[in-house]
């Protein structure tokens, strides 16, 4: 497998939320291979900044040189580079690449990371392609506090006239308002894009990643303007699952995508597993209700937002004519099935649950639910309000926890006119939902 080469000039964050490591994390998960070049080491937590030791010029130009002479590098993110005489060797021997420049003039505790500001301006941004600052950041080089945005526009045509950047990036995460909104501005205008600001503490190294992300959307698909999209999708999902580590501002998860897709996939074949069980078991039939039955298989809970992290099969568990028990494959995620919403409606109200599945309701099956030990609680479907379609399942959540100050496992009705009397049982995982209904069958 060929992938292709991207390169972080950055200085090393020993806590690992920003930095040249955060970029080669970043750089995988997009596909890339990332090389790096260190310009300094910081003694760095989720709380600031202790101490900086600069790499020397010579060091940092030997580090170039050897990965050049190696690797075909597509594209280079600029991060944190300290002195005038670094700019120097970045400027020798980088001048015909493509450069991304994140301009991180300071540390979220304020930590200068660049020391040669003036330099820098006129070493550096005349030799970029695209600068990503963000709104403190773009003030600060322009000269012009933004405050709306109007200021974004004289902002950026003032940075494209005076160092010929072709594309200026301002970010709009540190301006108020519930929508957080990013821009760039080329030959052909001004195009933006916004997002619902999030209210979360984890985000370090923000700036950082969206450049990343940025440079390695660029080398795969060569147009910037669908890579700013694609970056910006990118730390939106990292922020929204942010780490929730360290005694300070956590760092961003970078990897989430990855894990999430890895998450599924376990999810498909343990609704597998399950298909196999229940096809298998020559007593399954029993549980299986009137209008069908399905199962409802999440992702790890805290990573679950919506429905599209809650696998189902996309037709029902049947029970055919001759007691043969037939499972609807395939496994589907996003499918608003009963059984979907329902463990959605547990999950959102903080219980460790991943799977549940509806039964057919019967007095013996309850009874062998209590006999292996689960604690079972009825409810009267008559209480039910009349309410849209899709809103049962969350109202029977709603209504078990705030009269019961808890969600048993196991949850039955005796039905009411036009709806067939049910069993709702949901398990902590598969191998817990498997082995109950194994012992609940031998048992009938």
């Amino acid at each position: 497998m060929i992938k292709p080469v991207g390169m972080s000039i950055a200085g090393l964050d020993t806590g690992n939320g920003a930095g040249g490591e955060t970029d080669l994390r970043v750089f995988e998960v997009l596909g890339i291979h990332g090389v790096f070049a260190i310009t300094a080491i910081t003694a760095q937590s989720t709380k600031g900044i202790k101490d900086i030791t600069v790499v020397n010029p010579e060091f940092l130009k030997k580090q170039i040189e050897t990965l050049l002479e190696d690797f075909k590098v597509e594209a280079v993110k600029i991060g944190m580079i300290y002195t005038k005489e670094q700019f120097q060797v970045v400027n020798e021997l980088l001048n015909d690449y493509f450069l991304v420049a994140d301009p991180v003039l300071y540390a979220k505790d304020g930590t200068p990371l660049i020391r040669d500001i003036e330099e820098y301006k006129k070493i550096i941004l005349p030799k970029v392609k695209v600068i990503t600052p963000n709104i403190i950041e773009a003030s600060a080089i322009s000269g012009v506090k933004i405050e709306k945005e109007s200021d974004v526009v004289i902002v950026c045509k003032k940075l494209r006239d005076s160092y010929n950047i072709p594309y200026v990036i301002i970010k709009g995460g540190h301006s108020k308002g519930d929508y957080s909104f990013d821009y760039m501005c080329n030959d052909e205008g001004l195009y933006k894009i916004g997002y619902k600001r999030l209210q979360a503490k984890d985000t370090h190294g923000t700036g950082s990643v969206f450049a990343t992300a940025l440079t390695a959307e660029y080398i795969k698909i060569r147009d910037l303007k669908l890579a700013f999209r694609k970056a910006r999708d990118f730390v939106q999902t990292s922020i929204e699952y942010g780490l929730n580590i360290g005694k300070g501002i956590g760092p961003v998860n970078v990897s989430v995508e990855i894990m999430k897709k890895s998450m599924k996939y376990e999810a498909v074949e343990e609704m597998r597993r399950f298909a196999d069980f229940a096809e298998n078991n020559d007593r399954f039939w029993i549980l299986i209700p009137e209008v069908q039955s399905n199962l409802a298989h999440s992702i790890k809970p805290e990573y679950v937002r919506d429905l599209n992290d809650i696998a189902t099969f996309r037709g029902r568990i049947i029970r055919r004519w001759d007691k043969k028990v037939i499972v609807g494959h395939p496994v589907v995620f996003g499918n608003p099935t009963h059984t979907a919403r329902m463990l959605l409606s547990l999950i959102l109200k903080g219980k460790d649950s991943t799977c549940l599945m509806n039964i057919r309701y019967d007095d013996k099956i309850v009874e062998s639910f209590k006999r292996i030990g689960y604690e079972t609680i009825e409810i009267n479907r008559e209480l039910e309000p009349a309410h849209g379609e899709g809103k049962t399942m969350q109202w029977i959540i709603e209504y078990v926890s705030s009269e019961y100050g808890g969600i048993p496992n196991v949850i039955y009705d005796k039905g009411t006119k036009g709806k067939e009397a049910m069993i709702r049982f949901w398990t902590k995982n598969m191998e817990e939902m498997i082995e109950a209904l194994d012992n609940l069958l031998k048992m009938l």
